[in-house]
């Protein structure tokens, strides 16, 4: 059986991590570290024969067309949760069944939110640059204990945050599309309206998955139902966030501060008016970018695909594909 990992760049796999000899145990893995897998015809190319593709990395589109061109496909194992890069209607038409590696990561994203709740509340990355330029400045900066935090998503990584903000001593509001009053007292959270959530919250942490239900979830309408001076974090998806309304809300001081880990597309292009903004604290998409997130995301793609080669699939996405 064919395994293939067609666009590890920049590198989860390592040629010697334990997660590919569990991979080999299950057949002849080929492992592709060459730019070019968001290329639709290359990443046909890189998986022509394979029964089975590893995704690590979203860029790596997995579209009706890709799918179609790949008949031998069984099996899509996604090194993640996300699975807004893959067609799954087509995919089940394809008889192609997709799993992904929910949780496990929950702990590395929500302390990646709260770094980068740190970082715009203490002005962390402004004050590192007037230091370096021999500059003794203070910018005005603010305790987390006792503000208001609002998490929007109440999945494993939203409530992760919600248990951490309690901890730190802030106020912590929730809504999710599910509005479920035991899941958010279960992390110490206040179920809200979004309208409510919005006007009392100062600072407001994005966990929706991306679809196109949501797309464009924070755009000028919902900034403007904000309070003034707001702070934003965005560990979720880039496509979440209008780029256009996010950068006239920071450079109006509507939106005080944002700390954004995803960007739609990525990279983010050089010319990016993010990149000019002071008052954003901007990394490349590396809240999973720690050993133990890495190990605990491939350890889990090798267990869906050996269970899935014994015919007891677990962590199906496309359950009506029917294995």
């Amino acid at each position: 059986m064919q395994i293939v990992i067609p666009d590890n760049t920049p590198p989860m796999y390592t040629a010697d991590h334990p997660a590919l000899d569990e991979l080999r145990e299950l057949g002849d893995v080929q492992l592709i570290g060459d730019p070019g897998a968001d290329d639709p015809a290359e990443l046909t190319r890189r998986l022509r024969g394979a029964v089975v593709a590893v995704n690590v990395r979203a860029y790596a589109t997995f579209s009706a067309e890709v799918l179609r061109a790949l008949p031998q496909l069984r099996h899509l194992a996604i090194a993640g949760t996300g699975t807004d890069n893959v067609d799954l209607d087509a995919a089940s038409e394809a008889g192609v069944v997709v799993t992904n590696t929910p949780g496990v990561t929950r702990r590395s994203v929500a302390e990646h939110a709260l770094a980068l709740l740190f970082a715009c509340a203490r002005s962390i990355p402004w004050h590192d640059r007037t230091v370096r330029g021999s500059d003794w400045l203070h910018r005005p900066a603010f305790d987390l204990n006792g503000k208001t935090l609002g998490v929007i998503g109440l999945g494993a990584i939203g409530q992760e945050v919600a248990r951490l903000a309690a901890a730190l001593g802030m106020r912590v509001l929730a809504w999710s599309p599910s509005f479920d009053p035991q899941r958010a007292a279960g992390c110490g959270a206040a179920l809200r309206s979004l309208d409510d959530l919005y006007a009392e919250s100062d600072l407001i942490s994005l966990h929706l998955r991306n679809t196109p239900k949501v797309r464009h979830f924070w755009n000028t309408e919902a900034f403007a139902k904000m309070r003034h001076g707001v702070v934003l974090i965005n560990t979720a998806r880039g496509a979440l966030v209008d780029d256009d309304a996010l950068v006239a809300a920071l450079q109006a001081g509507k939106v005080s501060a944002a700390g954004l880990d995803v960007f739609d597309p990525e990279p983010l292009r050089p010319d990016h008016p993010f990149r000019d903004l002071p008052n954003i604290v901007l990394t490349p998409h590396a809240a999973v970018a720690t050993p133990e997130a890495n190990d605990a995301l491939l350890h889990g793609v090798s267990a869906n695909v050996r269970a899935w080669v014994s015919g007891a699939a677990t962590n199906v996405v496309n359950p009506t594909v029917g294995g």
